[in-house]
């Protein structure tokens, strides 16, 4: 198995020499066999191993326990471990999410930070071949198109990797028996109420024994081949999007169905379903029959057409707008103001987004998304704050020489009255660093010349 994960490391460029490699470890035998092949492979291959491990405050004594064998686990191994207790159910109630999404939120958020606080590189996660199989097969019985199809992604956003994504489920128990690896087991595994637990335990033993016995082969390969074909369509419907789509606050996009509907279908498809995600965080509950009927609204519907999804994501038919948004739409936003530490992060609860600030190199550099700025961190007068507009405010769009009053940049966009309170403003002591979801200003920009590249992002939470 060893070589097996070597040749995937190679395969995918996962690691190079003098990178610190984050496991997240929640005990079990994937993530247990993963750390200790990482650590094997530390001094040979010039990385620096670390564990990180989240402790969701769901299963009580249970989780307890899972914690105390982590921890024992990477003392052993002389792995430096970092621990996040969180009290997930209260977190998912207060952000209306369920517990696997808002898990799914607080694990990649401390991974971020502890990523950060080590100077770290890459997050390993602990997803195999079998997870792949039964990830594609789950869209399949939902319904999906290509971007489902390709399943598990081994490397996404060049820092998190999948290590084990070809080793089978039974190779990595071998592993651990061959090795005398302890893990832990978790019990809700085995609860086929779960829907991926029946695929696992009755759907695709079923399928070996009366259809094809090389299943989950057949799976993989298969979402391999839509993968390669995927990065090149997702690559050019992007562009697409950041024409279409425009953002503002409280989980909004409006989409210009004029311009939308003049594109094929496959890309209207692809920008819907990128739009969707944006403010949902997740396709997991959105199928391919919500994006079809989305669609059919917009090109047949009258105005005033609405949809409502799971996830509580509403779409309407606004004159020559189709609007997306999650949760309840407030008409306005009240004044604020919050302090943003470089590096650092914070929650702006009037809108429902989280900044986030990061110090990043000209290799990690990526212009695909109206949510993400860089800037440069030289130029940074003073401290950065995050605050919605005023009055006399004026900005210096990027790729322009003057000023103009933010009012009319907004005038110019056609952004409606109502939203421009919503939309967060990166400011520093003199000047609108980035009007978030839109530009930048001008004189901030990243040039071959910059040295001090200051990463800005904003998710929706």
């Amino acid at each position: 198995m060893l070589a097996k994960v070597l040749h995937t490391i190679h395969k995918y460029n996962m690691l190079s020499p003098g990178e610190r490699v984050l496991v997240g470890i929640s005990g079990g035998p994937d993530s247990v066999a993963l750390l200790h092949v990482l650590k094997r492979l530390e001094k040979d291959m010039g990385i620096e191993v670390y564990a990180a491990h989240v402790h969701h405050g769901i299963r009580g004594t249970v989780a307890d326990r899972d914690a105390e064998f982590v921890a024992q686990l990477c003392q052993q191994w002389n792995v430096p471990l970092f621990v996040e207790r969180v009290d997930v159910p209260r977190l998912a109630d207060e952000w209306g999410l369920t517990l696997e999404e808002a898990g799914r939120i607080v694990r990649y958020r401390f991974f971020d930070k502890v990523l950060q606080d080590i100077r770290g590189h890459k997050v390993a996660l602990g997803h195999n071949r079998d997870d792949q199989a039964e990830t594609i097969l789950h869209h399949i019985l939902r319904g999906t198109g290509m971007q489902g199809l390709q399943g598990i992604k081994p490397v996404r956003q060049n820092k998190f990797i999948r290590p084990l994504i070809e080793v089978s489920r039974a190779e990595i128990e071998e592993y651990c028996h061959q090795n005398g690896l302890e893990f832990r087991v978790d019990a809700t595994n085995q609860d086929v109420a779960y829907t991926r637990n029946r695929i696992r335990h009755e759907l695709i033993p079923y399928i070996k024994r009366h259809f094809n016995p090389n299943i989950v082969d057949a799976l993989v390969r298969m979402g391999a081949i839509i993968r390669d074909e995927e990065e090149f369509l997702q690559d050019y419907c992007q562009k697409e999007y950041d024409k279409l789509v425009r953002a503002f606050s409280q989980n909004k996009l409006r989409i210009d169905l004029d311009e939308f509907l003049a594109r094929p279908i496959a890309v209207r498809r692809r920008v819907l379903r990128m739009a969707l995600k944006s403010i949902g965080g997740t396709l997991d509950e959105i199928g391919a029959n919500h994006v079809e009927d989305i669609l059919d609204m917009a090109l047949n519907s009258t105005t005033g057409a609405m949809l409502t999804l799971p996830n509580d994501i509403k779409a309407l038919k606004d004159y020559d707008n189709l609007v997306v948004w999650r949760g309840e739409f407030r008409p306005s936003v009240p004044p604020f103001e919050y302090s943003l530490d470089v590096p650092g992060s914070v929650i702006i609860k009037e809108c429902g987004i989280e900044v986030i600030v990061q110090r990043v190199q000209h290799k990690e550099v990526s212009f695909s998304s109206p949510w993400r700025a860089y800037i440069d961190g030289d130029v940074i007068n003073g401290k950065l704050r995050v605050r919605n507009r005023r009055q006399g405010d004026r900005f210096k769009p990027f790729g322009m020489e003057g000023t103009k009053k933010l009012k009319e940049y907004f005038i110019d966009r056609k952004v409606p009255r109502h939203e421009r309170d919503g939309i967060p403003l990166v400011v520093d002591e003199k000047n609108i660093i980035w009007v978030v979801g839109w530009q930048i200003h001008d004189d901030y920009k990243v040039t071959p010349r910059t040295h001090n590249i200051v990463k800005l992002e904003a998710r929706r939470i």
